[in-house]
């Protein structure tokens, strides 16, 4: 892809939004010929890639919801990757799935089976808010101050696949914690809602433009303080360079203080400046083997994986492991390790013990 092409993507998406691509990759499908390269930066609104090293072949990429996946959508995925993908099961940063080597012509086989077990790739990537990124523990951690799943599915509804919202000026990476500790991901989002302990058992959120500390706020803003961020971005973000198009260049360009008086007129309420109480409470680390869930007679069990590349069979394993020891679901931590999250008590060890005979080991 040239240079000039990734200059002029402005232009690109005014011709045509990367979200009205989808009926373009089911022509191409049919037709079999050569992507052009305008329609190549549009198919990535829907996590489509082609191989730089293959241009008859393609990647898509899945950014798991809550970063999370279930049985039969392991098996699924497993299928994909065996019968259209060479064995390719790559796990991404960023809790995301990844296959390689696939023919265009089979991409609409393949958007079927990912819808029939709701799994999606719309804005995966693109000038688009990726999948909101949540702690790999979230829900099980005894730790926790409070289970943010409905607060990132009320983000996620709200922005992936609107159209609204389909063409920023880059990139909008949003991530929310249930801890203090924050234990979200290794490269700083550009959105981040870090929940804290406040008076009376409740819970504030700390706002955190780019890791910079900006004020509380409670759960029930979360939404509307996103909306307005995110419109006060697609506004006022550079569209004429590129390279000086990101978030962060937006708030280097204006300064904190001068983004906090704009993202301040836009909301009906105001961030809180208090000093809160330090929290010694430790929820960090890799989470590796069996530990107390905050669910009666449930244990998480986290293991590393021995690769980013996988393997059709290391998921179908894992799939059978899962529904031999009555467990459901499957977190991917955002470094590419896993966490099952509803193991049974009584099965855990077990559970550990199979794991590592297919060369998933809890215990390192």
């Amino acid at each position: 892809m040239s240079n000039n092409i990734k200059l002029n993507i402005e232009s690109i998406k005014k011709e045509k939004d990367g979200l009205d691509a989808l009926s373009d990759i089911y022509i191409y499908a049919v037709l079999g010929e050569r992507v052009t390269p305008k329609d190549l930066i549009r198919f990535q609104w829907y996590g489509i890639y082609q191989h730089e090293d293959n241009l008859d072949f393609y990647k898509i990429v899945i950014p798991l919801r809550l970063g999370q996946l279930n049985v039969e959508q392991l098996k699924t995925l497993a299928f994909i990757s065996k019968e259209y993908a060479k064995n390719s099961f790559d796990i991404n940063h960023g809790q995301k799935i990844e296959f390689k080597y696939l023919k265009i012509h089979d991409l609409p086989h393949i958007f079927n089976l990912l819808h029939n077990v709701n799994l999606s790739t719309v804005f995966e990537s693109g000038h688009t808010i990726r999948n909101v990124i949540t702690c790999p523990i979230n829900s099980v951690d005894y730790k926790q101050l409070i289970n943010v799943t409905p607060i990132a599915t009320k983000i996620n509804e709200t922005f992936i696949g609107n159209k609204k919202f389909s063409n920023l000026p880059n990139k909008l990476q949003i991530a929310i914690s249930g801890c203090k500790e924050g234990c979200i991901l290794d490269e700083i989002p550009d959105i981040i809602f870090i929940a804290n302990s406040y008076k009376n058992n409740k819970v504030l959120f700390s706002v955190r433009i780019l890791d910079t500390h900006i004020g509380y706020i409670t759960s029930s803003q979360i939404l509307s303080i996103t909306r307005a961020i995110v419109n006060i971005y697609k506004d006022y973000g550079n569209r004429t360079d590129i390279n000086k198009s990101t978030f962060s260049s937006l708030i280097k360009t204006w300064g904190i203080s001068e983004f906090i008086n704009v993202l301040e007129s836009s909301i009906n309420f105001n961030l809180k400046n208090i000093v809160l109480e330090e929290d010694d409470t430790v929820t960090k680390g890799k989470h590796f083997g069996i530990n107390k869930s905050v669910i009666d007679a449930e244990c998480y069990v986290g293991f590393k994986t021995p690769s980013l590349n996988l393997k059709a069979s290391d998921f179908s394993n894992l799939a059978s492991i899962l529904q031999k020891h009555q467990a459901s679901k499957i977190k991917l931590t955002n470094e590419g390790n896993i966490i099952i999250l509803d193991v049974p008590t009584t099965k855990a060890k077990n559970l550990a013990s199979d794991l590592q005979k297919v060369n998933f080991d809890p215990f390192i």
